[in-house]
């Protein structure tokens, strides 16, 4: 049974990479630690019967620490802030000045640590490597992760660029310059909280094009779009830039879409959309300028996500 378990835990972790920190911590630093802790009560004069029992282990388990004998991690033992941890340790319970309760907490402070960038996080990095720069706070985060509310945002924009790339109407709505499908993480508040394409959307032989994978920061003119709006109505967090011609128009209409019109011109553009949209007592599904001299004329689509945004649009193609 040991082995079947252990085959089953070497394809989890192997296959599909789902190692958690703790796991990390259980293989890799606390034997280690333990054994620090062992040599350091041994030091003392301590038997290993005493060492045993302040530290909750079978004689054995201490024998074999002291005998160097199972891994050991050298990162750990020579990492200072677990050299001092164990010299506490093996102060505190050889001369019985600190409870087993705080030798715990003293323990899961320093985990705590060094799993926010520094020892712990760095090795539970090596194990999964998809996790490196991402500014990973998995461990440490209080309340809902920054990573994985960064990483809806990111598949919510990668499955709706799926569905443009697939579209067989999408190629009628690209404007001479381009689009961008843009969504935003909640609260934002400065182009770098706002998500998009790389460069721009655009048409290639009769197909939809998508240059780049989506990130944070690629987007000015569509992210100020999203931040103007998202200011008024928190929850409409996505745009995408379509042509604004009369028969684009026409069709929004037609689908019953709360059309918004504002100046052309970029200066002061973002405080011009707000002030419009604040003056609306909903959200509008659509928000659009007549171009100016040297401007094409712009809709944009605006919803709560990437992929309704995509729906709504594909729906308006539909109608052209």
């Amino acid at each position: 049974m040991r082995y079947i378990t252990l085959f089953y835990y070497t394809v989890f972790t192997t296959v599909f990479g789902l190692i958690p920190p703790e796991d990390v911590v259980a293989r890799r630093v606390l034997p280690t630690l333990r054994a620090m802790v062992a040599v350091e009560l041994s030091g003392r004069g301590l038997s290993e019967r005493e060492v045993a029992e302040r530290m909750g282990l079978t004689q054995a388990a201490v024998s074999k620490y002291l005998r160097g004998r199972g891994r050991r991690e050298p990162a750990v033992a020579g990492a200072p802030a677990f050299k001092a941890l164990a010299a506490r340790l093996g102060k505190g319970l050889g001369g019985r000045t600190m409870s087993t309760a705080e030798a715990l907490g003293d323990i899961l402070a320093v985990l705590r640590g060094e799993e926010d960038r520094g020892l712990v996080c760095q090795m539970h990095e090596e194990e999964v490597p998809s996790l490196r720069g991402l500014g990973c706070d998995l461990c440490v985060q209080r309340g809902p992760s920054a990573l994985l509310a960064d990483q809806e945002v990111l598949g919510d924009l990668r499955a709706a660029l799926r569905v443009l790339e697939a579209s067989p109407t999408f190629t009628r709505l690209i404007p001479s310059v381009g689009s961008n499908l843009a969504r935003g993480r909640n609260g934002a508040r400065t182009p770098l909280d706002v998500a998009a394409v790389p460069g721009r959307i655009f048409e290639m032989r009769g197909a939809v094009r998508v240059p780049a994978a989506p990130e944070f920061g690629a987007s000015r003119h569509v992210a100020e779009v999203v931040l103007a709006v998202a200011s008024v109505f928190p929850r409409h967090l996505a745009a995408l830039n379509v042509r604004a011609e009369a028969s684009t128009l026409e069709a929004a209409r037609s689908l019953g879409w709360g059309l918004l019109r504002f100046d052309a011109g970029y200066e002061g553009r973002g405080d011009r959309i707000a002030r419009a949209v604040r003056g609306q007592k909903r959200p509008p599904r659509a928000l659009y300028h007549e171009g100016a001299f040297g401007i094409e004329p712009i809709m944009y689509v605006v919803g709560p996500s990437a992929t309704d945004v995509v729906a709504q649009t594909e729906a308006l193609g539909s109608r052209l």
